[in-house]
Order: C-alpha cells, then structure tokens, then sequence
C-alpha cells in the first residue's frame, strides 16, 4: 500500500503546480488515468480510488460451481398457497399448523426456497415442517450460506460430530441418528454414556422420548443409578411411558401389595417403610408434594404402574372405578389413576373416568376415544356441554350439528367468563365445519354485546380463511 500511494503522496507534499501525479503504479490506474479536472482534484480523486479499492475490492479468482441439488419429486405447492404461506409466517398465524398438514405432499416452488431458510433460522416452532417444505433444495441453498449451517441435517452415518463436535451440534446429530435408527441411537448413547456430563447424559436421554421402546430399557435402567438427579428423573419419566417393562411390573406389584377389596370397599395399605428398590424406582420422588408421605407414595405409584396393573381388582376400568374409597386415599388415587390414563392414553380408563366423573382434565380427555367423547358432548347440555378441556380434546372437523349446539350453547350463556367464552369460541372456528360460517356471522349480527360482536365476526373470519386454505391445498 506504501509504494502505490508514494508517488501520490509526493506530488501532494511537493504541489501539483511541481510535480504531476503519476498513477500507472497504481492498482485503479485505468480509472485513475481517465480522471478530468485540475490537478488537484485529479490528485484527490485516484487517491480516492486506490484507498476504495484497497479497503474493498478483490482480484479476480475462479470458483468451482458446486453440483446440482438433488431432485424432489413431490407435487410443487400451488402459487396461491405460496403466496398464503408467506403471509402466515409473516403474522404468525395460529393456522400454520394446519396449513402444514394440509401442504405435507407438497414442495415449495423453487423461488420461495430462501425465504423459508430465512424463516426457518431462527428457532421457531414451524422450523422443521419449513426445513421439510423447502426439501432437498432447501438443504442444498442452506449448505452454500455459513449462517444456515445449523439448519443443514447432519448425516448420522457421518460420525464426527458425534465424536468432536460442541454439545449442540452432538444433541442435533443424536436427533437425527434416534430418527433414522431408533435402536442403533440407544446403543450408541450406552457406549459413549460413562463419557458424557450430567447436563450432557439428561439431555441426551430426553431425545429418547422420539422412537421409545424396549431397546431403550436397559440403558434407562442404568440410568437409575445415575448420580444426577436430573437424569434420574429423566429416566424414571420414559420408563413410565413403557407398559410391558420390568419397571412397569415392579410399580404393578406395589399396586397388588398395597390393594385389595373387602366387601365393597377397596383397601389401601402404604407401608411406613421403603425399601431400597422402592426408593430408586422413585416412590418417594413426589416428597414435595401436598398431603401425607403415604398419600404421596401412593399417587407415585398408583401415576407409574400402567392400567392394566389394576386386574387383580377387578377386569375392567369401570368396575375398579365403581368401589368405595375413603378419603384421603380416594383423593390420592384419582390423581395417579388420571396421570396413568393419560400418560398411556388408554381410553377404556378414560371412558370409565368420564362416565363416573361426568368430566375429565385435559390430560384424560386427550386420551378418549372419539366415538365416546361425541356421545357425551351430544348428550350433555349448558354449562356440561361448553366444556373447554373436553372440546378441547375433540379433532376437527367437528359434527356439524355438534358444532352447531355448542355455538347456540354458547351464544345463549352469559354466564360464561370471557376467558372461557374466547376459548370454546376459536375451537369452533378452528374445528368446526365450513358450512358453519353463515351461523357465526348471523351470531355476530345479533348480539348487543360488542366485545361477543367482534368475537363472532373474527371467527367467522377464521373459519372462511379455513375454507380458503383447504381448497388452495386441495
């Protein structure tokens, strides 16, 4: 840089008048000898020029084109539905999810490819159902451009990240590598297990919960050992998630030990003591929650043994359901009986509950099966019938008839808090059937009320939008 500006510098210390600047040395000479003007200014110019170029500019160099993405041979989105796409992503729309499953045949079109990466980047609930829609392409476009790397799949026949890669970029790989080969995955995690950190081990051993099964129990069960805390609670939370494993059967025993009828009623006995299998099977792990240390145990194990556990009672849900209890035992059971039933999503036990009880939490609701959960919202009424965590649970679309007494339901209480009213209302307009719109904008027609006005209205909105996104994904 020195020697270009030299003869710069001296023509500038010596005046133009004496010395004209001479600018063949110069890396812009071609410019700089085509300058007009007085000296000076011609001076100050190619000074200009050469510290631009300097600062900025690079030589020419020859770089490899890389190879072609791969092809993608799933239908190409249709232009409206593009163009519907960017619009949800740019407001956020709470209708993505159903738009994703609508779109999950399609690819995108090639020219939107780049700004689903970009909406993808950052860490966004939508992120792989957009990294999927942009396909091969997407992954291709994200590997050319270092601050997408993160969004390129590792390879997980590729093991090097595995091995020296940052605890990130290690958890992502076991991701993908639990995907591909659930089994494989888990052998890997045994060998590499003494290795790792706690923080490392729990968060590992929580991507098990994609692909879970009895390939997974023995290093679970090590994992009970585990000097971490966190990790042993993580083990303990899969391990109730499989039914037929020695875990399973351990809880299902304390459940025969603990039980048992006499003349109608069901008995319950917690032993004062725990012994030392007890306590790493977790039964003490609930210490902290509310009521007595045998109550506590008991709702631990009564949440970790699967349903079938209860036969030794009685053959069915509803007959175990159908004894007397006392109380505080009572109370202690129908937490664990509801934890269970929703944690295996056994729907005998969650009709037998519904049919007791006349309602269930979300949890249990969740897990009904919905020929069950349609009679009973049929036959209920008022305020039974405009409950959020059982409409909650049912999937769209909705009968139109239920659909429709549950907004004249709606409509005619005003007793229903805002909050509630604003729930049961946008499930009706995300599960409801098309042919309901007119209904909901004559709702919205007839209320005094303002705030139910607008509610209705937006719906309504809602529910043509639907209509809208079903026919461009059709």
């Amino acid at each position: 840089m020195t020697e270009t500006f030299e003869t710069l510098s001296t023509a500038a210390l010596l005046g133009t008048a004496r010395s004209a600047p001479a600018t063949s040395t110069l890396h812009t000479a071609d410019a700089a000898t085509a300058l007009t003007g007085d000296p000076a200014s011609r001076l100050l110019a190619a000074a200009a020029l050469e510290s631009a170029f300097l600062t900025a500019a690079t030589l020419p160099t020859v770089r490899t084109l890389p190879s072609p993405a791969p092809d993608d041979d799933r239908l190409t989105l249709p232009p409206a539905a593009a163009e519907r796409l960017r619009g949800l992503l740019v407001v956020r729309s709470p209708l993505l999810p159903e738009w994703f499953a609508l779109a999950e045949r399609f690819r995108a079109p090639h020219e939107i490819v780049v700004d689903l990466l970009w909406f993808a980047a950052p860490d966004t609930p939508h992120r792989e159902h957009l990294l999927r829609l942009a396909g091969a392409r997407g992954q291709w476009v994200a590997a050319l451009n270092p601050e997408w790397s993160h969004l390129v799949a590792p390879d997980p026949a590729d093991e090097r990240l595995w091995l020296h890669g940052s605890p990130a970029q290690r958890r992502r790989w076991f991701a993908v590598a639990r995907a591909a080969d659930p089994h494989a995955a888990a052998a890997r995690l045994t060998a590499s297990w003494s290795s790792e950190t706690a923080a490392q081990r729990a968060a590992l051993l929580e991507l098990l919960t994609n692909g879970l099964g009895e390939h997974d129990e023995a290093l679970l069960e090590h994992a009970l050992d585990d000097r971490s805390r966190k990790v042993r609670a993580t083990a303990l939370g899969l391990l109730r998630r499989l039914p037929d494993s020695d875990f399973a059967e351990r809880m299902s025993r304390r459940v025969r030990e603990w039980t048992r009828v006499d003349d109608g009623d069901l008995v319950v006995e917690v032993p004062d003591r725990l012994d030392a299998e007890a306590l790493r099977d977790g039964v003490d792990e609930g210490a902290s929650r509310p009521g007595g240390v045998a109550m506590r145990r008991l709702t631990t194990v009564v949440s970790s043994a699967p349903p079938s556990a209860w036969q030794h009672i009685a053959p069915t849900a509803r007959q175990v359901l159908g004894y007397r209890v006392g109380e505080p035992a009572r109370e202690a059971l129908d937490a664990g009986w509801a934890a269970a039933t929703a944690l295996h999503r056994n729907g005998e036990w969650a009709a037998a509950l519904l049919r007791r009880d006349g309602t269930v939490g979300a949890d249990v609701a969740q897990a009904l099966p919905r020929p069950v959960l349609v009679a009973h919202l049929h036959d209920s009424a008022g305020r039974a019938l405009l409950d959020p965590d059982l409409l909650g649970a049912l999937p769209a679309p909705w009968p139109r008839d239920l659909a429709e007494k549950v907004l004249i339901a709606l409509y005619g209480d005003e007793g229903t808090g805002v909050r509630s009213f604003r729930t049961i209302l946008a499930l009706i307009a995300h599960r409801a059937p098309f042919e309901l719109t007119e209904l909901l904008a004559d709702a919205a027609n007839r209320t005094d009320h303002l705030d139910r006005l607008n509610l209705f209205a937006t719906a309504a909105d809602t529910l043509t939008l639907r209509k809208t996104l079903h026919e461009e994904l059709s």
